[in-house]
Parts: C-alpha cells; sequence; structure tokens
C-alpha cells in the first residue's frame, strides 16, 4: 500500500503542462509523416544507424565528422525497428522524434524553472514547437542535432539547478553527437560558476568545475574505452577529432553571409520570424540584467547571463563555420528562452489575464504555423526512393553490389555496405583520403575498379569525380537519373541489362521534394 501511495504522490507532482506539450508535439510532428526524402546527410546517419544494429560500431562502417552518437542512436532505432518488424528508415525516424518530443517538454521545465514562470515555460517550448527546421528532422531524420538539442537542454536544466556531474554528463553526450556544441554548453556552466554568488569561494568554484569535468568524463571514458575494446580507438579519433581539426573545410557567417541566410530562410520559413525576434529578446534581456544594481543579482540573474554566454558561443561559432540551417539548432534555446523572457517582462507590466491569453495566443499561432508547414510538405518520397531502387535491383542479379560515392541512401535502402568506409568526399575530406588511402585518392579510384561493384551510385551532383572518372570511363555506363543520385553500371552486365536499366531508371524517376 505504501507503494501506491508514494507513487500517487510523485504522480501529483508532475506538472501537467509537461506531458500536454510533448503531446502536442506528437500530434505536430506525426502530422509531418516519416516518409520525406532521404538526402545524402540523412542517408549517411541512417546508414551508421544499420550498421550499428549490425553490430559495428560508429566510425568503422563509414567515415563520419559527428560524434559517434550520430550513428549509435539511429542505431537502437533501427534494432528496434527490426525487433518490431517495421521498416528500419521508419523505425529510426520514429525513435528520433521522441528526442524532438522529449526536448519541449524539457525546455518547458527550462524555461519554467529560470524564469519561475509556467507561462514562460509555455512560451518558451511552443517556439521550439513550431519551428519548421525543427520538424523537419523530427520526422524526416536521423539526423544529429536533434539528439544534440535534447541533451543541451538537460545540461542547461541541469546548471540552472547547480547539479554540475548531471551538468557534464549531458554536455558529454550533446558533444558526442556534435562536437561544436561542448563549446556552447561550457560557456553557460563557466559563467553560472563564475557568478553565482551561492558558489563560495574559489576553491568550491573549483570544485564545481571538477564535478562537471567528472560527469562529462563518464561517458566519455565509457566511448573511449568500448573503441579501445575492440580495436577501433585509432579510427574514433582520426574521425572524432582528426578530421575535424585538420582536413575539414566549411562555410560560414563571415565568408558566405548571403548564402547562410539563404540556407535559414529556406529552412526555417515563416518560423524565422519566431527564431530572429527571440534571439533579440533574449539579447534585450541580458542586456538589461547587465545593468541590474548589485542587490538584484540573484541566481535568476546570473541563470540569465548563462543562456547569453551560450548564445553568444554560438553565434562566434557559426561565424567560424556554417554549413546549412541545421547548424542554427545550437541557438534555439536561447531564441526560445527570449520568447518566454519576454512573457516575464508583460507579466510585469500588464494583469495576469492579459498575459495568459498574450502565451495562449503565441502557442495557438506557433502551433499554426508549425501545423501549416507539416502538412503542407508531408510527402511520400522516401517510398518512391525504395521503389526506384528495387525496381533497379530486380534487374541484376542478387549478389549485385553497390559502392555509394556521395550517395548512401541505395544501401540504406537495399540494407547492403558500402565496399570501403569512404562515402563521402566532400568539405576536405579527400585530403584525409589522399593522406591516408595507399596512393591517395586516384589509388582509392583504381582500387574501386578492382573491386567490379555492379553499381556506383554517384551524388555530387551528378559530376564525376576526377580520381573515380579513369575507373567511370574504362568499365561503366551511366544508365540516369533517379531521387537523389546518378547511376553507373558496369557494362559487364551486358547491353540488354543496360538497356533495361535506363528504361527502370527513367520510369521511376519523380522529382525530389527535399
Amino acid at each position: 500500500m505504501s507503494y501506491v501511495l508514494a507513487a500517487r504522490q510523485r504522480l501529483a507532482q508532475v506538472d501537467p503542462l509537461v506531458p500536454l506539450l510533448c503531446a502536442l508535439a506528437t500530434v505536430l510532428y506525426v502530422l509531418h509523416g516519416f516518409d520525406g526524402y532521404l538526402s545524402r546527410d540523412l542517408g549517411d546517419y541512417a546508414y551508421g544507424g544499420q550498421q550499428v544494429a549490425e553490430g559495428v560500431p560508429p566510425y568503422v562502417a563509414v567515415v563520419n565528422r559527428a560524434g559517434p552518437l550520430a550513428h549509435l542512436i539511429p542505431g537502437v532505432g533501427a534494432l528496434l525497428a527490426q525487433w518490431v518488424g517495421v521498416d528500419q528508415v521508419v523505425g529510426m525516424r520514429v525513435f528520433l522524434m521522441l528526442f524532438a518530443v522529449a526536448s519541449i517538454g524539457v525546455l518547458y521545465v527550462l524555461g519554467r524553472d529560470l524564469f519561475r514562470s509556467r507561462l514562460a515555460g509555455v512560451a518558451a517550448a511552443a517556439t521550439l514547437m513550431g519551428c519548421q527546421g525543427f520538424i523537419a528532422y523530427a520526422s524526416d531524420g536521423p539526423r544529429e542535432k536533434t539528439s544534440m538539442i535534447l541533451f543541451l537542454l538537460c545540461a542547461m536544466l541541469a546548471t540552472v539547478h547547480r547539479r554540475w556531474l548531471t551538468a557534464g554528463f549531458f554536455i558529454a553526450l550533446s558533444t558526442l553527437c556534435w562536437q561544436p556544441v561542448f563549446f556552447v554548453a561550457i560557456a553557460g556552466v563557466v559563467v553560472t560558476i563564475a557568478l553565482d554568488r551561492s558558489g563560495g569561494r574559489l576553491t568550491e568554484r573549483l570544485r564545481a568545475l571538477l564535478r562537471v569535468a567528472v560527469g562529462g568524463l563518464v561517458p566519455s571514458a565509457v566511448t573511449v574505452g568500448a573503441y579501445a575494446a575492440v580495436g577501433a580507438l585509432g579510427i574514433f579519433m582520426d574521425d572524432f577529432v582528426l578530421i575535424n581539426a585538420r582536413y575539414t573545410q566549411q562555410t560560414s557567417l563571415i565568408t558566405s553571409p548571403g548564402a547562410a541566410l539563404d540556407m535559414l530562410a529556406a529552412g526555417y520559413g515563416p518560423s524565422l520570424a519566431f527564431f530572429l525576434a527571440g534571439l533579440v529578446a533574449i539579447t534585450v534581456l541580458c542586456l538589461r540584467a547587465l545593468r541590474r544594481p548589485a542587490e538584484q543579482r540573484d541566481a535568476q540573474w546570473v541563470d540569465l547571463l548563462a543562456v547569453g554566454a551560450i548564445l553568444v558561443a554560438g553565434l562566434v561559432w557559426s561565424l567560424k563555420a556554417f554549413n546549412g540551417f541545421p547548424d542554427a539548432f545550437i541557438m534555439l534555446p536561447p531564441a526560445a528562452l527570449g520568447i518566454g523572457g519576454l512573457v516575464v517582462a508583460l507579466a510585469e507590466r500588464v494583469p495576469l489575464r492579459t498575459v495568459v491569453i498574450a502565451t495562449a495566443a503565441w502557442t495557438i499561432a506557433t502551433t499554426a504555423v508549425g501545423a501549416t508547414y507539416a502538412i503542407s510538405t508531408r510527402n511520400d518520397t522516401l517510398d518512391d526512393q525504395r521503389a526506384s531502387v528495387q525496381a533497379v535491383m530486380d534487374v541484376l542479379p542478387e549478389d549485385a553490389r553497390i559502392l555509394s560515392v556521395e550517395a548512401p541512401q541505395p544501401l540504406v535502402l537495399t540494407g547492403q555496405r558500402n565496399l570501403s568506409r569512404y562515402q563521402q568526399f566532400g568539405n576536405g575530406l579527400i585530403d584525409y583520403v589522399d593522406d591516408t588511402w595507399p596512393g591517395g585518392s586516384e589509388g582509392y579510384g583504381r582500387w574501386v575498379g578492382r573491386r567490379d561493384p555492379t553499381l556506383i551510385a554517384l551524388g555530387n551532383g551528378g559530376v564525376v569525380p576526377s580520381w573515380l572518372a579513369p575507373t567511370i570511363d574504362r568499365g561503366y555506363q551511366r544508365v540516369g537519373t533517379t531521387i537523389g543520385w546518378d547511376w553507373y553500371a558496369s557494362k559487364d552486365v551486358g547491353p540488354q541489362t543496360l538497356q533495361t536499366l535506363r528504361k527502370v531508371v527513367k520510369d521511376t524517376y519523380k522529382p525530389e521534394v527535399p
């Protein structure tokens, strides 16, 4: 009986707005569907996830610049899909959607606890929930930044409550999804510890930093130990550290401001207004906080400036590297909290009833924008891609092998493993191949010819790279463009099969809906 009473007491302490907002987010993301276009990048994470489900550690099956959790988490979704008996891509997408839904719940709690206001939490959660770019990857992933943003929010919430071990733990998890978030998350922690008056003397602040480090070392040590145990520590160091430090070439807000704005506009659509309004709001709130008298600088003041530090760190990183609208995900939490802060500022000036109405109106507006996007962009392009690949494979022998060059999608849709770890070659990765493969990229091209795959799936906008051109010219013919890549078939399959492949590819092609 005591267990029942204890359970009832714990249930009574649950904030009902958490499940309500999570349920609303679930409906919104389900409306968007799980059969959207599988792009090259999404295909890369899905392929890595499939390999994890087969027992191959992240990085071992495919070179990847993101953290190992970018493949491990989709791998859990793929494994669950196998157990349930559903399509692996859909399984990975549903599993990652749960991370997106959880992000909405955590953001609500973060906004509520930071501003000591449920209405602020609702406004913040509604802002992220209706964000077009976030919806896109909530159900049409898998993408590493979906899990990254959940872990970042958890780290921020732990920081607000001064749970330093927990903060370090989640900072490490977010970093193992996408490395740059470390600098963003740690900025908030350092500012909090430095400014918090309850932190005590210097030694106590140093102890807090030590707890953060210890919390972060737990998942980090487990990761390094796991790679060492399977004899793949060198691969881990290359993909997680070396490639990013030495080889990666990226655009930035400084070098390509116009392109960055175009990517933001395309990725976030009308919800870009929410994002920008939130960024302005949190900036103003932080500037006002800096002007507070010393006697008013309480824990909430510290927490607000910590959010400002996260925003500044995110902007600084974006000035260094910005490759697409998902890179702005690190600034979504501060922007959403900026809207929550506006609700608190409004409550200081108008009656509570007006604040409630305004918050409800904002929630309805953001949900309406999100639902409009979710419904209007819902598509079944994944089904078209799957049907097209199956039609091609039906023409060929059962042992036909695919090699991916910037096109992992057909590997995902057939469940095949690539002939090598190398699939992506852009943004400096070709230099890594030159330095690590015997004979460099040209040697790799010759190796591909010797392995004689039946099909070469070529992304890269259909442009044949110079290192692959001799192999293509000698042994392959282009048989057409499908939904996201070009097909090249081995001449060894014979003229009749080549002709049949051309017809099949042409008949099954439909314009992609990214």
